[in-house]
This record gives structure tokens, sequence and C-alpha cells, in this order.
């Protein structure tokens, strides 16, 4: 089973405020790297972000370039988080003015490599998969004197709420170390249907609107502490309820590639559907202090604002669970009352039992109406089950009535990867609170969405043949949100694809026509690239469950290589004056050294 780095960064990156952290540079020797001191004159030169932003379809170049002042050669370590749904799709390291491109190869193959043309003293340059959505790049050597530039290429599907679009990228900023850049630059360009509202926190940010559909914001900063990241907000006219479908065939006697994205319109009146509400809360000892303040805030919040056809339970846990009632209670002013002041008597104190908890909640659940487990926590599991996998598999066995679970995750020491599986399986979303956010404005907004889902159990067909569709089953559809469908298709031409739920307890349909490419479509290697990124972590899951599986294996590293999709299992790799592509080839050349 792979191992998987969780670290402060990979912390940061999931609360959306996500700080570049490098490791220590290294004073390299052949064979042996040995750390150097803090003032060892690793001097940041630039760091540049550039995205072009069409609708959704993000393109983003990340330069970032450092200069070795001190007296001998350097390797530079660092780790570099992506947004979620950030794809890397390119990598060049530049030393000395002298460009190496970089190829994917499997990650042994590519290891194996970079060390032996370390010991040669020549110039490669490895980026490499170190946890979910966290990569690590090394470059070496940076002679004295000499500046080595890194260049990442990603692309990212920007995500969509409430008509809102939310860019958020982190940024090199080497922070941990006390160095300052001697330049910061930032270009955005932004297109799509009638753009408004374009907002970033940098008030050094310069945004000019070129047309309705067109704007640009710039950013440069000399000299100026390092920007943890860059976030823009700006919002859509999307019309009312619909679907957009994208779609690729790169080539004839290849299946195509399609992206469904449903977006319902905003709704003009809040028309609640009856529905249950079960509260998992965490009071172990970590929670202690503002973060279990705020989360009881949150709770006493929702608690509030359920309708009285609804009903709701209460799960408080730590080294064991407790129930506030042992069913479901409507909700009636006087069970209210009573929730909202057993909740104020809470105290925090003991260990993390996330199974247990979980379990209780799921017994609460009944037939009959849409059921919303809320897990709000801030850690790790440290008693029952503490396994990541078995805690999962019995979480899932208990949610028998298949309640959608919304985790919320409270601070860098959550364990992220947990709470996306318990969430994911559940048809759920897992949704990051950093230490300073608000926990009750994060859990306010996502429950407006949720007293008014606009399609319960959604299905997507298509009048054509469609398969290996990721997600395979979809999550509720609430207003203000959106649902992304990528999938493959054998044959393209006039196509409807039709999206089943329940609305109001009624069935629903809404059928969305379109021609799927028979050919390639400008810009529809993103698509390719999306659908590839979504099996990839559909095979990451069943690898994590079930075991290594030569054929997953063989099919993971297969969509690396074609797609450009770094994986555990694969590296970019970029050497001097080569582009070896061939992995056997890399393999003999490991041999050789």
């Amino acid at each position: 089973m792979r191992k998987i780095v969780l670290t402060a960064a990979l912390a940061a990156w999931l609360s959306l405020t996500a700080v570049f952290q490098p490791l220590a540079a290294q004073s390299v020797l052949p064979g042996e790297p040995m750390p150097l001191p803090r003032d060892s004159g690793l001097v940041v030169e630039a760091l540049e972000l550039k995205a072009d932003i069409d609708g959704q379809k993000a393109k983003i170049t990340l330069n970032q370039t450092v200069r070795n002042t001190g007296r001998g050669p350097l390797e530079f370590d660092f780790l570099v988080p992506l947004p979620f749904g950030g794809a890397v799709s390119g990598l060049v390291a530049s030393v000395d003015g002298q460009e190496l491109v970089g190829q994917i190869h499997g990650r042994e193959e590519a290891l194996a490599v970079y060390r032996s043309i370390v010991e040669q003293m020549r110039d490669p340059a490895l980026l490499e998969y170190a946890g979910r959505d966290l990569y690590r790049a090394r470059i070496f050597p940076i002679p004295p004197g000499r500046a080595s530039t890194l260049t990442l290429s990603a692309e990212l599907l920007v995500p969509k709420n409430d008509g809102r679009l939310d860019f958020i990228w982190p940024l090199a900023g080497p922070l941990t170390q006390g160095r300052t850049p001697e330049r910061q630059s930032v270009v955005v360009n932004l297109r799509g249907r009638k753009i408004g509202g374009v907002y970033t926190p940098l008030s050094e940010a310069k945004v000019t609107a070129l047309s309705p559909e067109a704007a640009r914001v710039e950013l440069t900063a000399d000299h100026a502490p390092a920007l943890p990241a860059f976030q823009l907000h700006w919002r859509e006219d999307s019309g009312k309820m619909g679907g957009l479908v994208l779609s690729h065939k790169p080539e004839q006697g290849e299946d195509g590639f399609f992206l469904f994205l449903a977006e319902p319109a905003f709704a003009t009146e809040v028309k609640q559907i009856p529905k249950s509400v079960i509260f998992v809360l965490d009071r172990s000892g970590s929670m202690e202090g503002h973060k279990f303040a705020q989360a009881k805030g949150a709770l006493e919040f929702v608690l509030e604002r359920l309708a009285p056809e609804d009903s709701f339970g209460l799960v408080d846990f730590s080294g064991e669970a407790s129930l506030w009632r042992p069913e479901l209670e409507a909700m009636t002013p006087a069970a209210k009352a009573s929730a909202v002041q057993y909740v104020k008597n809470l105290r925090a104190g003991g260990g993390t039992n996330i199974g247990a908890a979980l379990t209780a909640g799921f017994k609460l659940a009944a037939a009959g109406r849409p059921t919303y487990a809320l897990l709000l926590t801030d850690g790790e599991p440290t008693e029952g089950l503490t396994d990541e996998l078995p805690l999962a598999a019995a979480a899932a066995s208990a949610n028998s009535l298949g309640a959608r679970v919304f985790a919320f995750g409270v601070g860098h020491g959550v364990n992220a990867r947990l709470l996306t599986r318990l969430a994911s399986q559940a048809s759920g979303t897992a949704i990051f609170v950093a230490p300073e956010a608000s926990i009750e404005e994060k859990v306010s907004a996502f429950f407006a969405k949720l007293v008014n889902p606009a399609l319960v159990r959604p299905q997507l067909t298509a009048s054509r043949t469609v398969n290996r569709l990721e997600p395979s089953t979809l999550p509720d559809v609430f207003f203000g949100g959106q649902t992304v469908v990528v999938g493959r298709y054998p044959q393209g031409g006039p196509t409807v694809f039709t999206l089943r739920g329940q609305e109001d307890g009624q069935e629903a349909i809404h059928a969305h026509r379109t021609t799927l490419a028979e050919g390639p479509s400008e810009g529809g290697d993103f698509v390719a690239r999306l659908w590839a990124q979504r099996r990839i972590g559909a095979i990451l899951e069943q690898i994590d469950l079930r075991g290594e599986n030569p054929e997953l294996v063989a099919e993971l590293v297969g969509l690396s290589k074609k797609y450009g999709v770094m994986t555990p299992y694969t590296s970019f790799l970029a050497l001097e004056g080569e582009a070896l592509t061939d992995g056997a080839a890399l393999q003999d050349r490991a041999s050789r050294n």
C-alpha cells in the first residue's frame, strides 16, 4: 500500500489558504546530501503566476526562480500544493539558461535516474507525487552564483457556487525560511458570460474590465513578503437551469471524452423539502476553546433554521458517542429548546472516536425522506477504529439507509483523506475550515443550500452509449451549486443527456440536447485530462480498499503517462540534453549507474 505524506502544507491547501512550504535546501556531495544552515545564501528571485480562465477551464503557469549565492552547488527541495481538482500537465526546469523539459515516467525509474545523475553532478529536475494533490519538486545542481527556474503547467476546473467562481492558487512563498522574493507577479485573463463583480482581497491587484465577457487582473510586488496564495472571485450570468456539455474525440478508433455540468437557476423562493438532519459533533479535548465555541454556535444556527416538518438528531462524541435523544425528534419548539440547551452544556475533553459516532448517528436515520449527517471534527480518530480503511468500511456498512454525509474538517490537524472518503462514499462533500476562518460561516453557508435541494438522488443517462462515468453515483444537486460528470463515448453525434431525480417529492426529468464531437475540439485535451484525473482517483481508491492489483496499477500508469497526470506511481523527470521517453532506456541508464 502506498504511503501518503500529510504535511502542514497539505493541510493548508485543504483549507484553501494554502502556503507554499519549501523544505530546507541541501548542499549536495556525491551520494550524501547535507542540510544547509538558514543563511545558506539561497535567494528567491521571482514568483510568477499566469492563469488563462475561459468559463471554468483554467490553464495555469507557475514560475519559481531561485539563485544560489553560496559557495557550493545546491539541490533545492520543496513541496508544491495544488487546489482540489488541479492537475500538473508539464514541468520545465531551467538551469543557467538551459531548459530541461520533463516527461512522465514510472516513479521508481525516474527516482533511480535522478539519483544517478545527481551523483554525476549533471542537471536533472524531478517532480513527484507526495500525497493528495501535493507534489515534491527537486532541482540539482544550482551552481554557485547561478539561478534556476522551475515552471509548472497545470489545469483546473474552477469551482462555481451560487453563481460565484472562486479561483484560489497557492504561490511559492518560502515564508518558513524567512526569505522575501525579489519579484512577484500575477496575471489572470478572464473570459466568460457576462463577467461581473470581480474581486480579490489583495488591494495591490489591478482589475481591468475589457468587455462584458472579458477582464484582466494584474499584480506586481518587488521585495515584498511572499504571498501565501492568490484569490480571485467573480460572477457569471448562468441563465436558467440547464446543462453544459463539452466533448472531444482525439482520433478515430478511440473513445471520446465528455464533460457534463448541470447548474440549477437561483431559487426565487425557498421551498423546503421535509428532511432529517443528524448532527455529529466532536467534543474531544483538541476541540476545546474557540473551535468548540464556534462549532456549537454553528450547530445552534442550523437548529434555529430547521422547518417544523423536519426531524433531527444529535450525537456528540469524544472517546465514546452520546445521544441527545434515542430517536429522531420532530422540530417542535420544545425539542429545539432542549437541543439548544444540551449543546450549550457540552464540554470538550477526551479522545476521538469518529467511527462510534457515525454508527450511532446512522442508527437514528429513518426511511422515507432525505437524510443528511453533518460531521464536525478537528482531528484524526484516536479511539475505536483508527485505521482509515476499516473505519470508512464500517461507516458505509452502518449507513444502510443511505444518509448523505457532509464532513466539516476544522484546522490543520484533521485527517483530510478520511473525511473526504467518508463524505464521497455517502454522496456528500468534505469541507475544510482554516483555523482562522469562521466555522459558523462555513456551516451556515452550506446549510442555506441544504434546506432547498434542487434535485435529490439524481441519475444521468444518455441517448447514445456512454461509459466509465466519474463519479458513478451523483450527489444531490443544490441551488447555487453544480453537478460535474465526466465520461467516455465510443461514437459521437446528436445526443440527449437526461438528468432525473426528485423535486418536491415528485420525479423530475431535465433533458439537455447536444452533439458529441466526432473529432478533436479546441481545448478538448482539457476534458480528456480531467477524465483521466478522475479515473486515476477512482483507481487509487480501489487500490486503497483492496490492495495493489497489477492490472489496476498498469492502467493507472498508462493513464498517467498518456494524459500527463502525476500519481504515486509516476513522476516528471527532466534531463539535460535528452528527452528520455522510453521507460526501457530509463531503466537501462539507472542500472548502469
